[in-house]
């Protein structure tokens, strides 16, 4: 097996389902129709001499593709695609300045905790990090030193969370001046919901063929952002170019992108795929098992105990010789 191809598969199966997760962004964001300002950044092997983007070339090896969970079993993946396409997974997968990484579930009530419970109670079905490699966030890492860090949520349809990913949420900027220019997020997980429509993904993912996503994101609690606040500070509570007043309550607006930056992403999918629930189901199975070593040991001490006493015990002995005796 190549190099290129052995990286890519040890890549996959490090983590499964960041792996698809990644994938399955970068394929919502070709497949839109706003590709051609959307699908940043774009894989420059597919890019021409004059700076064209082929499209057409990009859809054509990306369908090589076959599910992520098939092209790590398989004793011949190498032979499976071709070297365009492996390119283009190790692109997707490993060429990036931060790392993505599955969390278990349970981890959800450590943000609900961050950012405050939303107005009804909702929960992602896949919940995955986002960790930064590079001094691309220098600058945020420094405010943070500085500042108090806010948690918050913000809605966007899922063909825009690629660039999101890689550019942050810069091109989130809102034009509406209603309460001011800038990127809107919330508090209330309910509040961003709606933002974030369920849009068709990829339907060899084991994550979902339609998902939706919000992000968590970290946000410097600086005069930039402004919000609702417990001072009478009233320049906090309303942006330059509002037009409709103070920011209303659980909304924050950041002026500034070196504010803020994408720190969760909560998956919401339909289940309707059955490889998306075999995967889930297996996870849960190995996290539950993890947790529970020590009682599952005791419950295994203990049955064999009684097992032990069962077998030596009058009763059986007794049933034993009774039955022996009728066969």
């Amino acid at each position: 097996m190549g190099e290129k191809s052995r990286a890519v598969i040890s890549e996959i199966k490090d983590d499964l389902l960041a792996a698809d997760l990644k994938w399955s962004l970068f394929l919502s964001a070709l497949k839109s129709y706003r590709h051609d300002s959307i699908l940043r950044p774009f894989p420059s092997g597919f890019t021409s001499e004059t700076g064209e983007k082929d499209f057409e070339a990009l859809t054509s090896v990306a369908e090589e593709i076959p599910s992520l969970k098939t092209l790590v079993h398989q004793t011949r993946a190498e032979e499976m695609l071709s070297d365009q396409a492996w390119d283009l997974l190790g692109w997707t997968l490993q060429d990036n300045p931060f790392i993505v990484k599955s969390l278990e579930n349970s981890q959800f009530a450590r943000i609900l905790e961050l950012t405050g419970q939303a107005s009804y109670k909702v929960e992602p079905n896949l919940l995955f990090e986002v960790e930064y490699l590079n001094a691309s966030n220098q600058k945020f890492s420094e405010l943070q030193k500085q500042h108090d860090v806010i948690y918050a949520y913000h809605g966007s349809r899922l063909e825009n969370f690629h660039s999101i990913l890689h550019n942050g949420l810069i091109h989130a900027l809102s034009k509406n001046t209603l309460f001011g220019e800038g990127t809107y997020l919330s508090s209330d997980l309910a509040v961003s919901m709606p933002y974030s429509p369920k849009a068709k993904a990829w339907q060899r993912s084991s994550v979902g063929e339609s998902l939706s996503c919000v992000a968590v994101c970290q946000i410097i609690d600086h005069p930039d952002v402004k919000c609702q606040t417990e001072n009478t500070d009233k320049r906090r509570a309303r942006a330059p170019d509002s037009l409709g007043g103070d920011v209303p309550d659980k909304y924050y607006i950041v002026t500034n992108s070196e504010l803020v930056r994408l720190k969760y992403l909560l998956i919401f999918s339909d289940k309707s795929s059955s490889t998306t629930s075999a995967v889930q189901q297996q996870s849960k199975l190995a996290v539950w098992v993890r947790n529970h070593k020590f009682a599952l040991l005791m419950m295994t001490y203990i049955l064999v105990l009684l097992f032990v006493g069962i077998i030596n015990s009058k009763g059986f002995r007794s049933f034993q010789r009774q039955y022996l005796r009728l066969t």
